[in-house]
Formats: C-alpha cells, sequence, structure tokens
C-alpha cells in the first residue's frame, strides 16, 4: 500500500473508531462537529476540542466552544489518535524516498510525522511490530501517563468547564480558558460570537 493510501486508511480508521455511525456538521475551512467532539479533516494541526462539547459558534474565521472535559473521551480519542500517528509514521519510513513523497504532503505536515519519531522508536523498543493494537504494547499506560503528567491536560481537567477559540484560517487553538479568561480573549481578538 502506497503511502498516501496509508495515510488515508489510517485517518479514516481514526475517524471511523472515534466516530461510529455520527453525523458530522461542517464548521467549514475542514473543521467539523461529531459526538461532541470538534475536529480538524487534517490529523497533524493539532486543534481538536475533545469531548465533551456542550456549545458553539463559528463564522469565517472561528470557531468558539465550551467544553465539559470528560477523562473517559479523552482516553479514547488519545488513543487512537497515538495509533494512528505511529501507522503514518510506520508509512512514513517506508516509503519517505518514494518520488512522489513531496507532492503529496506539505512541509509542515512531514515537520508533523517526524515530531512522532521518538514515540514510534520508543513502542518499537516496546515491541511493535505491524499490530498496533496489541495489548503489549500497554498503550493505555502511555496514554493515562500523559494526562496525568501533561501541563496541558492537567489544565483541561482542572476546570469543570472550559472555553476554547479556534482560529480556522490560521489552525490555531487558544485554550482552555476560563469564562472571564475566555471573555477577555474575544474582546481582545475582537471576535464578534457569543454564547446565549
Amino acid at each position: 500500500m502506497n503511502w498516501v493510501l496509508r495515510q488515508l486508511f489510517s485517518f479514516l480508521i481514526f475517524i471511523g473508531s472515534i466516530f461510529p455511525g455520527n453525523k458530522s456538521i461542517d464548521l467549514g475551512n475542514d473543521y467539523a462537529m461529531r459526538d461532541k467532539t470538534i475536529v480538524p479533516r487534517n490529523l497533524f494541526t493539532g486543534t481538536e476540542i475533545y469531548s465533551k462539547v456542550v456549545e458553539y459558534k463559528f463564522n469565517e474565521k472561528f470557531i468558539i466552544a465550551k467544553q465539559k472535559p470528560k477523562v473517559s473521551s479523552y482516553k479514547k480519542l488519545l488513543k487512537e489518535n497515538l495509533i494512528t500517528r505511529l501507522m503514518i509514521y510506520d508509512g512514513f519510513l517506508k516509503e519517505r524516498n518514494d518520488k512522489d513523497y513531496k507532492e503529496i504532503t506539505t512541509p509542515q505536515i512531514i515537520r508533523a510525522i517526524k515530531s512522532d519519531s521518538l514515540i514510534y522508536y520508543q513502542f518499537k523498543k516496546r515491541g511493535l511490530k505491524e499490530n498496533y493494537y496489541d495489548k503489549s504494547l500497554k498503550t493505555e499506560s502511555v496514554v493515562d501517563s500523559i494526562l496525568q503528567n501533561d501541563l496541558f491536560y492537567k489544565k483541561i481537567f482542572r476546570s469543570k468547564v472550559n472555553y476554547w477559540i479556534i482560529n480556522k484560517l490560521e489552525n490555531t487553538r487558544f485554550g482552555p480558558f476560563t469564562k472571564i479568561e475566555f471573555e477577555n480573549e474575544l474582546k481582545l481578538k475582537n471576535i464578534n460570537l457569543k454564547f446565549e
């Protein structure tokens, strides 16, 4: 299977596994709302807002979201994201020298894929072969460690309600914010979206 098909297949596995049978709402600029989660269509932008998004608004440039984070959703989505990225990195290693490779992806995506190398090699030491869902890899413990130790995720779970801003044109995410921080950011960025 060539790299493009592998990447597409990996992304479809990721999307299908986290959103089985649910309808998505197009938020413009390759963003979608599905199963109380906001996701970019490009896995490497890192602007997703996982469950549970309880309210959102959007215009041609921004998405704002109100979230009540669920640990169980984060665990599931982070695990699938991790496995998908391992599959994509594996495909990158196998096909990076193909003549069409630079034509099928952007330098930004190549940098993002290369940034997964440390994780990939750590899993190779654990015995990663072709079965990314092998229980002996203990993917769940890696995800648990990330959620418990990463400052970003600690901040998410510190509050019962978080607020977020996504600039769709620049593929940047801001947050999590408290309500007051969020309202200040809306004014600072001159965003004319509000929650009722």
